[in-house]
């Protein structure tokens, strides 16, 4: 079995050596930079060079690139910001600047083999992780989430390419799971005998990710061409091989990664006890996350009292209280917002504030008493000095609309297309 030593009789070539160089120092300082909440407990570590680089990134972009933009803004939920552009820029002058050093430092190194299986261990456990926690929130369905009720009144020429996207992927349960389960193989890389049908198995689905963010508009971007881009560099050893068994249809032997060479027996028991309390770690670190989503979750999407969609019923009878154009109102979450769609159907929200206890609802302005129906429509009574007005909400059922009633069918005998 070949061991990876410092010592090997390996030989790179100048430029394959210049090239890892490169390599290593960019892509371990894009993990640093760029976690993304990957590598447990590196939130807490990584501060000081949050720090750092938030100062030095905005000074870079104003006095060497003349580039202007809201210094306030970091990396968020978009990924892809002028400062995280800028970062990637840094990074890739560092990068070239720290090559060229090296190079004239250790120009006599015949190889680097040790610190490329080092590169490829940060590399797999990065992409790993990753990929495991975003297929957990699909797999309990709380990334993209179900189509809510103001979804269901929307039309289709409102949605952001990024709104569609989430809703299309959002509205199959099974889909979710599906990708979801794909991307929890990508544990397999975490494995040394399973790397390359890992590394297989995450470029498929990191392109997958990258077709999604860079056609719908999704700000990941960057986060995404990284994953794909790693596990392609997780495969270039095994191009050769893998040419010859998918297009030859030749056999070939993949061989296995090996560690360096540990000279003392505790040394050997110290990296696996490190990598079992790392794992170990990792999955106390997503129980606690999927929890911790789950109740933001819940508390976000706290249903309202009146939770519903309502038709707003025309009489005739001309009304103070709410405006004559209103047409329908949806109570969703509790937030103290509902959403209105009017006579031509443009989208307003209102701020409302209901008082279940007593049965009383403020809405335009104006307090209403409100009586719920056995049948679920809701009557508001507001009493002015010389009138009192009475206005029907006509409740309506979500799973009437089309795309909720629409369900699973073995078979069609003609294509069902709305």
């Amino acid at each position: 079995m070949y061991i990876l030593s410092e010592n090997s009789p390996e030989t790179w070539s100048a430029f394959r050596k210049l090239a890892f160089r490169f390599s290593f120092v960019f892509i371990f300082s894009f993990i640093l930079v760029f976690n993304n909440g990957t590598y447990p407990l590196y939130g807490y570590l990584s501060q000081p060079l949050t720090r750092l680089m938030q100062r030095f990134v905005p000074w870079f972009s104003e006095n060497v690139l003349r580039y202007s933009y809201d210094h306030s803004i970091f990396v968020n939920g978009s990924g892809d910001t002028s400062y995280a552009w800028v970062s990637l820029l840094v990074l890739f002058f560092i990068a070239l600047i720290s090559a060229f050093i090296w190079s004239i430092l250790d120009r006599r190194r015949t190889n680097y083999t040790v610190l490329l299986y080092w590169l490829t261990t940060a590399i797999r456990y990065y992409i790993a992780f990753m990929l495991i926690n975003y297929g957990l929130v699909k797999i309990f369905h709380m990334q993209m989430q179900p189509p809510r009720l103001t979804q269901l009144l929307q039309p289709l020429g409102e949605y952001s390419p990024m709104g569609l996207a989430w809703t299309y992927i959002g509205y199959s349960k099974g889909y979710n799971l599906l990708i979801g389960l794909v991307e929890i193989l990508s544990g397999l890389l975490l494995f040394r005998k399973t790397m390359v049908i890992g590394a297989l198995i995450t470029v498929a689905t990191s392109i997958n990710i990258m077709a999604v963010n860079y056609f719908y508009d999704v700000p990941v971007k960057m986060i995404s061409t990284a994953l794909l881009l790693f596990s392609i560099f997780l495969l270039l050893p095994y191009i050769k091989s893998l040419f010859t068994f998918f297009i030859t249809g030749r056999p070939v032997q993949l061989t296995t990664p090996q560690q360096p060479v540990l000279n003392r027996n505790w040394k050997r028991k110290s990296l696996s006890v490190a990598k079992l309390v790392l794992l170990t770690i990792f999955s106390i670190q997503e129980i606690t996350s999927l929890s911790s989503t789950q109740k933001l979750i819940d508390e976000y999407q706290k249903k309202s009292p009146l939770y519903g969609i309502y038709r707003i019923e025309q009489t005739g009878i001309q009304r103070k209280s709410i405006p004559e154009n209103w047409r329908f109102i949806v109570f969703e979450s509790d937030n103290y917002k509902v959403l209105i769609r009017n006579t031509d159907y443009s989208p307003q929200t209102e701020s409302v504030v209901i008082d279940a206890a007593g049965r009383k609802i403020t809405l335009n302005n104006y307090e209403f008493d409100y009586r719920i129906n056995p049948d679920g429509n809701i009557r508001l009574t507001k009493t002015f000095d010389n009138h009192t007005e009475e206005i029907r909400l006509v409740k309506q059922d979500p799973q009437a609309f089309e795309l909720m009633r629409r369900k699973f069918n073995w078979i069609q005998e003609y294509p069902y297309s709305r």
